[in-house]
């Protein structure tokens, strides 16, 4: 909503020069090619995008919500979803029953380096 977009970018704007950022929420603003997360994909994320235009200071943009780890890219930069921490989804040619109950849960590390180079390692959390 505009309040949202609002605080993200007086946040972004009050962040020292040079000072990288990563933007990270819950739904992601991409289509993930699945029917159930692609159903509740942020509102809007065109308005999204357009201020991240106005931040090139924003590095990457991470979000969860759709029980599985994917990469993908919005506003130009890496997005990265998280991995499921309960039951992770399986994708359409992966059988009918979205639900894998039978997978650990998963973490992603994300190393912001120097250089603004975004390094991610996912794990299984057992």
């Amino acid at each position: 909503d505009a309040e949202t977009l609002g605080w993200i970018d007086t946040t972004l704007g009050a962040l020292p020069d040079g000072v990288p950022a990563l933007i990270a929420f819950h739904q992601p603003p991409v289509e993930l090619h699945h029917p159930l997360p692609d159903a509740g994909r942020l509102e809007e994320p065109e308005r999204l995008a357009g201020l991240l235009d106005a931040h090139p200071r924003v590095v990457a943009v991470l979000t969860g919500h759709a029980h599985t780890a994917a990469a993908s890219t919005f506003a130009g930069r890496p997005l990265l979803v998280g991995p499921a921490v309960t039951w992770t989804l399986r994708m359409p040619w992966e059988g009918a029953e979205p639900a894998d109950r039978d997978q650990p849960p998963g973490i992603a590390f994300h190393v912001l380096g120097e250089d603004r180079r975004l390094t991610t390692h996912f794990r299984v959390v057992l």
